[in-house]
């Protein structure tokens, strides 16, 4: 089997969505032969080859001339994308195209059409319920709204993936198959850190971006700062758009003392941060499955996050971590407080009920032999 996957934005832009789509890459080639070329942006700030070459059957191409991460580049590249794609076609053919969203939809469906192949199109999660409350009411609110719902559910895909169930209320052309996000926890197990011990360190993890809800975070901080236990922190990993604004408002709100930010950590690095770290928070407006919910787990961290997307179909109160309604600050300060309040013991617990879930349930053996199946049942078809 042959396939060319797409996915917009790779280095140095850098997701969940990019580390599901290399995950998916690198295990289908490496465990099922699949010969895997992965199309992606030729971003500004990129300076690595043209092609990366991951394993024998997996490489990673650049598309066309240096571009900016805009809405105006983004569609210049799509015509650019197609034309590679084709040409790439005519040297070996490609059995299917494997889009992740949003945008990329167009395009492979556009090629599957052309060559006469499968496309399949994989859905990392919905903002529409949330798109107002990020972009304010107006033509960019309207347009992102009727293009992701034209992309998600409008466009006939032979197979779509969703990572979450909530996708599934929707009113679909498709008929989306759940398939979850998962985790590769040896790579965590094989690293070790002790906790922090000279302040009670709680982790985000995650881009800048008005989605992830940091905003809402800050107000309910500043909301029991007074009550707050001795020698608190949150520590903020990552960059993005907002992240100046962010510590505009820190400042503003004098709480500097209680926020540090650490930019973009990667890698073992990483795994450091969490396994350091007593409590995990994501407070966003939406999401589809989070991969940093599941490597908090991996490191048996407990979670405090919103009720979107997957979310509330595997967090449970006081078992595995704690849910509130997204944008809604006066809920985010009281579970908050509730959370910082508790004894270790029970905290140790929590995650470790989640640290048990993730190992029964979202290995990444057992998804991507899932994605397999789809993509093999299609080609038979």
């Amino acid at each position: 089997m042959r396939m060319a996957m797409i996915i917009e934005a790779w280095k140095p832009i850098w997701g969940g969505g990019q580390a599901v789509a290399y995950e998916i890459g690198k295990r289908l080639s490496k465990d099922y032969g699949v010969k895997v070329d992965l199309f992606v942006m030729n971003l500004v700030g990129y300076e690595g080859d043209y092609i990366e070459q991951i394993n024998e059957n997996f490489r990673i191409i650049h598309v066309g001339k240096k571009r900016k991460w805009c809405f105006k580049d983004r569609i210049i590249w799509m015509f650019e994308l197609i034309n590679e794609i084709l040409k790439y076609h005519k040297t070996e053919k490609y059995d299917l195209i494997y889009a992740h969203a949003n945008l990329p939809g167009l395009p492979a469906k556009i090629l599957s059409i052309i060559l006469r192949i499968p496309v399949v199109y994989h859905v990392h999660g919905t903002g529409i319920e949330a798109i107002e409350k990020m972009y304010d009411k107006g033509l960019k609110s309207k347009f992102l709204y009727m293009m992701e719902v034209f992309l998600q559910r409008i466009i006939k895909y032979d197979v779509e993936i969703t990572v979450d169930r909530k996708f599934l209320k929707y009113k679909n052309i498709n008929k989306p198959s759940y398939i979850p996000n998962g985790v590769d926890l040896e790579k965590f197990e094989n690293i070790n850190a002790k906790k922090e011990h000279k302040f009670f360190k709680v982790l985000f993890v995650g881009r800048l971006h008005s989605q992830k809800g940091l905003i809402y975070l800050i107000d309910a901080v500043n909301l029991i700062k007074d009550d707050l236990p001795n020698e608190v922190k949150f520590v903020i990993v990552g960059d993005g758009e907002e992240k100046n604004y962010l510590i505009n408002k820190i400042r503003h709100l004098e709480l500097k003392d209680l926020f540090v930010f650490k930019g973009k950590i990667f890698g073992d690095d990483l795994i450091r941060e969490y396994k350091s770290s007593h409590l995990f928070i994501l407070p966003s407006l939406y999401e589809g499955f989070p991969l940093t919910v599941l490597e908090a787990w991996a490191c048996k961290l407990p979670v405090l996050t919103t009720s979107v997307g997957e979310l509330p179909y595997i967090i449970k109160d006081d078992y595995n971590g704690w849910l509130v309604s997204p944008n809604n600050v006066e809920e985010l300060s009281k579970k908050l407080k509730y959370v910082l309040n508790l004894d270790r013991k029970k905290l140790t617990e929590v995650g470790e009920n989640g640290y048990k879930l993730v190992k029964e349930k979202y290995s990444w053996d057992e998804i991507i032999k899932n994605i397999y199946d789809e993509l093999t049942n299609i080609i038979r078809s």
